[in-house]
């Protein structure tokens, strides 16, 4: 059962449904379709809406009476240290892109999830858009596990005593219009990004020999390899990513690999990180 609470947080459910890929995909949702999602009364919802807008945190269409994520946000958004990742990722994402002839992302780790906060589309991608700004499960992609990879045994304990069991985010269902390309895995019930913490653990260690992460479990026929970025501190704060088919990748798994891996080390050096490999 829901447990609502009072002021900022029943805002920020609003805000937050307001951010699902049904409200990109639909051009915003209506009040009915807010108060459905949040399970909440639509009187309720319609206020709180409007006090939203007035804010410009939320933006209403006159002809379609839906809501969406306001104009305010971006403002906001501009002056965060994802923003800045973005910008500074600008230069390495495109040569990766050149060379690799994939679309590239910027992902940070967030809890539970990851948030893609940039891409650069390669000419012939077969993911071509509606990915910044996009949640996903971290456990099951390369991106989550390449940041992952770089927090201490404990930390990693914590983590998945925290968010192994996260539930599933919502999907986008088929019948959409213009549906957004980003599609977390099927499934109506949480799942293990292993089958134990131990295996985890053994996976994660892999990455950090390898020098880069590979899942073929986050959208069904592709592969993405990602890779760790890190800052002045040594600390890892986002991962590099590029997402292929098997049949494009053919034998060439460790190149790509390592493409994106050397463009992880590039952007983590001009973030003042030492010169590092391989943990």
């Amino acid at each position: 059962m829901r447990i609502h609470t009072s002021g900022l947080a029943r805002d920020l459910e609003v805000i937050e449904v307001l951010s699902y890929a049904e409200s990109f995909a639909n051009g915003g949702l209506g009040v009915n379709r807010v108060a459905e999602l949040t399970n909440r009364d639509k009187g309720q919802i319609s206020r709180v809406l409007k006090t939203l807008e007035v804010s410009g945190l939320v933006d209403r269409d006159e002809r379609t009476r839906r809501y969406s994520l306001g104009h305010h946000f971006y403002s906001l958004s501009m002056r965060t240290r994802e923003a800045h990742l973005a910008m500074q990722s600008e230069s390495q994402l495109a040569q990766l892109v050149a060379q690799a002839q994939e679309t590239a992302h910027l992902s940070v780790l967030r809890g539970g999830r990851v948030l893609t906060i940039r891409t650069v589309v390669a000419a012939d991608a077969i993911r071509r858009s509606g990915w910044d700004g996009v949640l996903s499960n971290a456990g099951v992609t390369a991106s989550g596990r390449a940041m992952l990879a770089g927090l201490t045994d404990s930390e990693i304990e914590l983590w998945w005593r925290e968010h192994a069991l996260d539930a599933p985010l919502p999907l986008v269902d088929d019948d959409l219009p213009n549906p957004t390309e980003p599609i977390n895995p099927k499934t109506s019930k949480p799942r293990l990004p292993a089958k134990s913490l131990k295996q985890f653990m053994r996976m994660l260690q892999d990455i950090r020999d390898w020098g880069y992460a590979v899942s073929d479990e986050f959208q069904a026929g592709i592969v993405d390899f990602a890779a760790p970025v890190r800052d002045s501190s040594n600390l890892v704060v986002a991962a590099i990513s590029v997402g292929t088919t098997r049949e494009r990748i053919g034998d060439q798994t460790d190149q790509l690999g390592q493409m994106v891996s050397a463009a992880a080390i590039r952007l983590s050096l001009e973030l003042g990180a030492p010169i590092i490999g391989p943990a």
